[in-house]
């Protein structure tokens, strides 16, 4: 979806919902771009440590196939290199997320299915109103400011759809999964659903204790802006309190 509609649509949703920290968009390009936070170190980090530094120096993190020294869990998950499989080992004893080696290759299996080729070299995380007009966004994470800016969310997520009860997930997945790679999945999907992210135990301990994510692939983030006018996000319209 291209840049221009997403920001038009992000300020529709600015009119009725309040966010915590600015939204984001994923893009990919062919091209180095200036100014891009790189990992480069040879010792694992975790890409929630440096989100925070994205958003207030409005800079953005580029990842790649060359990132996996440092943060090998997006350069698996978004594409890049195969996920590795390790016999369950890593989730189920190092984490202990799974309760065995069985259950933690079954999840192995389930991510893999999830996982798309990227479209291009690389794959750019920024602030959602510093992204070039030409760039081609693919998903859009938002950060509400609380839980009943989370409930809107929600609500607008079913707010067009026939059924009620799997439009909105929280998966069991890790940080970057639930930014990108499964909202990324659902652009391919008939009936996109918005995930509720960044609920690994590992990742909470690097990013504030109020942040929370809802993500939606690029397509459906317009659908849901447009859907605003008339519903009961509607500025002209007076919510009931009582009855």
């Amino acid at each position: 979806m291209d840049s221009i509609r997403v920001k038009e649509s992000l300020r529709k949703f600015l009119e009725t919902v309040s966010f915590k920290y600015p939204a984001v968009g994923w893009y990919f390009s062919s091209e180095e771009i200036d100014n891009s936070f790189i990992f480069r170190k040879d010792t694992w980090v975790c890409m929630f440590m440096y989100v925070r530094m994205m958003m207030n120096k409005g800079t953005r993190i580029r990842f790649s196939g060359d990132n996996d020294r440092a943060c090998t869990g997006p350069t698996e998950y978004f594409g890049f290199t195969e996920l590795e499989d390790d016999g369950g080992v890593f989730i189920a004893e190092t984490e202990r997320f799974k309760k065995d080696l069985e259950l933690s290759m079954a999840y192995t299996r389930e991510s893999a299915a999830l996982i798309h080729p990227p479209k291009g070299k690389y794959l750019y995380m920024e602030k959602l109103e510093n992204i070039d007009d030409d760039r081609e966004i693919e998903v859009v994470n938002l950060f509400p400011a609380d839980y009943t800016n989370m409930t809107k969310l929600v609500t607008l997520s079913h707010y067009d759809r026939v059924a009620n009860m799997d439009n909105v997930l929280i998966p069991n997945a890790s940080g970057c999964q639930s930014v990108f790679t499964i909202p990324y999945n659902e652009k391919f999907q008939e009936n996109p659903r918005s995930i509720i992210g960044i609920m690994e135990p590992l990742v909470r301990n690097f990013v504030p204790k109020d942040m929370m994510s809802f993500s939606v692939p690029a397509n459906r983030f317009v659908e849901m802006a447009n859907n605003i006018e008339g519903s009961f996000l509607d500025k002209n319209f007076k919510n009931p309190t009582g009855y």
